[in-house]
């Protein structure tokens, strides 16, 4: 997919979450593809602050008309080295729930993430992309907004993942 039409994508984007509370803004760095910027309100009774990232991968693709779409969502960071496993742990769990993307933890930073990876056809109409796209973040937003506060006990309490679940903060099995 040409670069002009993932920059509209973005943009376009952009502009329909800024329309539906988010503040975003699609971003050129220099010598990189355009980035997605997003931060919808506070989310769940923890009030989290989180950020989403999306960008089209360089992969090459059996159609000009595709491309690869990354949404790379921001919990939190600096969490307490000591809470690592339980974050571990949980999101393992969680990942048996989710509808799209997978949660992970960045050690390094503390970080707690989800991550999804989607396939667009650009060859559709602009509107369709954009519903399409707007779709998928609506998903990963319910997945957030599902697990974000079982994931803010364990990640800064340190409450284990069975307390987490036994204080119905994450869905039972």
């Amino acid at each position: 997919m040409k670069a002009e039409k993932q920059e509209q994508i973005l943009t376009c984007m952009a502009d329909v979450l800024n329309q539906n509370g988010f503040r975003a803004e699609a971003v050129k760095p220099e010598n990189a593809p355009m980035i997605l910027r997003a931060e919808p309100p506070k989310q769940g009774k923890a009030q989290m602050d989180i950020t989403v990232e999306c960008c089209f991968i360089p992969l090459p693709l059996p159609s000009e008309d595709d491309g690869m779409l990354q949404f790379f969502v921001t919990l939190y960071q600096n969490a307490p080295k000591e809470n690592f496993g339980h974050l571990r742990a949980s999101c393992n769990y969680c990942n048996n729930f989710c509808a799209l993307g997978y949660f992970g933890l960045f050690e390094e930073a503390g970080q707690l993430f989800l991550k999804h990876n989607t396939l667009i056809d650009c060859s559709k109409e602009l509107q369709d992309i954009i519903t399409f796209f707007a779709d998928n973040m609506s998903m990963i937003m319910s997945t957030i907004n599902r697990f974000v506060d079982g994931m803010a006990a364990v990640g800064f309490s340190g409450v284990s993942l069975e307390a987490a679940i036994e204080q119905e903060l994450f869905p039972k099995i």
